[in-house]
């Protein structure tokens, strides 16, 4: 039998999934054209994938999740620094400055990984006021 956090932590995961499927409704190209079910199954299985990764926070989520959606769910094995990033003990406000910089160079240049890696390491070493 389910407790009442449990079943409150149910709802609030739901309500983020409508949210967050909402939003790439709203703001990606051809997200909208999957079915509702499908689209998500997928936000399930990718907030599953970014909370195995310690992210907690919505925003952590909702990164990790577009990195699913525009490189696909092998991404993280592009880049044994990105692999040591989702990993790392870091604060995860850094981990999500870091990923969102790695991912955003891998779009701009899709055969650059070493540039993803550079900034990759330069956010991290931006942020690290932030927290070690």
């Amino acid at each position: 039998m389910e407790t009442r956090i449990e079943q409150m932590n149910e709802v609030a995961r739901a309500e983020f999934l409508e949210r967050l499927d909402a939003a790439l409704v709203r703001d990606l190209t051809n997200y909208f054209k999957i079915g509702r079910d499908q689209r998500l199954e997928f936000l399930a299985a990718a907030v599953e994938l970014a909370e195995s990764k310690g992210f907690k926070s919505e925003q952590g989520m909702a990164s990790y999740v577009l990195a699913l959606w525009y490189l696909d769910i092998d991404f993280e094995e592009k880049s044994a620094a990105l692999e040591s990033l989702l990993t790392s003990p870091v604060p995860e406000v850094r981990r999500v400055h870091a990923l969102n910089q790695w991912v955003e160079a891998v779009l701009g240049q899709p055969d650059n990984i070493a540039a993803a890696d550079e900034a990759l390491h330069k956010s991290l070493q931006l942020t690290e006021p932030w927290g070690k």
